[in-house]
């Protein structure tokens, strides 16, 4: 969801440089603030006791993050680290509430907008029922490019590294690798200059 820049300072909304790696929030803190991305990006993962990361989503400018829990009153469920060197406009809760009493609007964008995560986040959990690796990719890819991009028949440059197909997954990244250089020997998918098209 996006709130206009100008109504975020009037209700005291501050920004704030992030550089790459940089942690915005951690996994079971309490939240205080809403946050919108202005520019970079952001990408919010849960890690087990042995450190393998599950990436929940990515956000880019404009979107906002983390606000289920800033609602429910609840903990984080996951961290929040900026991708790339990032801008994001904070704003504490009390005063995201107060705009939210005095724009109806954007509770009923914001409704849209948490259906649409709902319904994306049950899309792609259909990754982890998939049998094989190469299944899993292929659930991946199809999700990223319906979600994403719309155009599901024609071939995309999909942006995603190895590693964060490999975070989006579950999977190690060198059956990522492996994976995908066979489906590119099989025609599946392409791999040109060591970018993926889908």
């Amino acid at each position: 969801m996006q709130i206009d820049y100008d109504i975020l300072i009037t209700y005291g909304a501050v920004a704030r440089k992030f550089v790459k790696g940089e942690f915005i929030f951690y996994e079971d803190t309490v939240p205080y603030y809403y946050y919108q991305l202005i520019s970079g990006e952001v990408r919010l993962y849960s890690a087990n006791a042995e450190g393998k990361e599950l990436t929940q989503g990515v956000f880019t400018a404009g979107q906002s993050f983390g606000e289920p829990p800033l609602l429910l009153d609840k903990i984080y469920p996951s961290t929040a680290q900026a991708n790339t060197d990032s801008v994001i406009i904070k704003i504490k809760k009390e005063h995201f509430f107060n705009l939210l009493n005095d724009y109806p609007e954007f509770m009923r964008k914001m409704m849209y907008c948490f259906a649409e995560r709902i319904y994306n986040k049950s899309a792609s959990m259909r990754v982890w029922v998939q049998q094989t690796p190469e299944d899993k990719i292929k659930q991946f890819l199809s999700n990223t490019k319906s979600f994403a991009m719309g155009d599901c028949n024609s071939e995309q440059l999909l942006p995603y590294t190895r590693q964060q197909i490999a975070d989006f997954t579950g999977l190690r990244v060198e059956t990522v690798i492996r994976t995908l250089s066979r489906m590119s020997k099989d025609g599946k998918v392409k791999i040109i200059n060591h970018k993926l098209y889908y």
